[in-house]
């Protein structure tokens, strides 16, 4: 049965998150495989600007342009206080293996390019099929919520001076902390699956949550959806 859900503060931002890989041009996924293999390596993630303004109410796009938390303004700095420039924020680059596994969605990510020593958290998005579409109520979300287990113990990490990290865990079958669900695995059972990271300025995550308005901004995802979904038939 479809789920219905109703927008909240509570995922209003990871909402918004996934709207914007539709307005930036990213209608295809970084990685797809077919369905009878439940392994991938999703590459090239995507920054994500949603709630990043340069302080004019627009997106930036110029390297030197000062980005700010779009909702309350909020400065976006680096944890030894340097306000972080559009160059700074759109940097990063990495991989997610994922694999399925007996216990759920094993995840691998690997990346570079992070706020060096600043606080992340990694989350689920899901949908129904066919995948996200913007015409259709809550953009066919299915749920929301951390990777790993759902009190959110296992999705934050912390890069290293050099703004790189590794973070690894297992995302079993069910509800999701924020909202909806989520299947054994990501890579069969779900029609569209995106892996998003979010840097928290407070360098504080949330457990389950990803804290109040201007806490936390989304800066990268990665994108999978099955091959299956992507040939059909219209």
């Amino acid at each position: 049965m479809t789920n219905r859900f109703y927008i909240t503060p509570r995922f209003s931002l990871c909402l918004m998150c996934c709207l914007v890989l539709v307005l930036t041009g990213c209608d295809m996924p970084s990685s797809y495989t077919d369905e009878r293999e439940p392994s991938v390596n999703l590459t090239n993630p995507i920054t994500v600007p949603f709630f990043i303004t340069n302080g004019y109410g627009t997106t930036p796009t110029q390297p030197s342009s000062y980005v700010y938390e779009s909702r309350t303004e909020t400065p976006v700095k680096s944890p030894d206080g340097t306000h972080l420039t559009w160059a700074d924020f759109s940097t990063v680059q990495g991989t997610a293996q994922v694999e399925c596994r007996a216990n759920g969605t094993f995840i691998e990510v690997e990346l570079t390019g992070l706020i060096p020593n600043g606080v992340y958290t990694l989350w689920n998005v899901t949908f129904n099929a066919p995948g996200m579409d913007p015409s259709k109520e809550m953009l066919n979300i299915n749920g929301m919520g951390v990777v790993g287990p759902a009190d959110g113990s296992e999705n934050g990490f912390m890069a290293s001076a050099q703004g790189t990290a590794r973070i690894s865990t297992t995302t079993a079958g069910g509800t999701l902390s924020m909202v909806g669900d989520m299947g054994h695995c990501a890579l069969t059972d779900e029609a569209e699956w995106h892996l998003v990271g979010s840097y928290h300025l407070d360098q504080q995550t949330h457990g389950p949550d990803l804290g109040p308005p201007g806490t936390a901004v989304e800066q990268f995802g990665f994108i999978y959806k099955r091959r299956s979904i992507l040939t059909a038939p219209m």
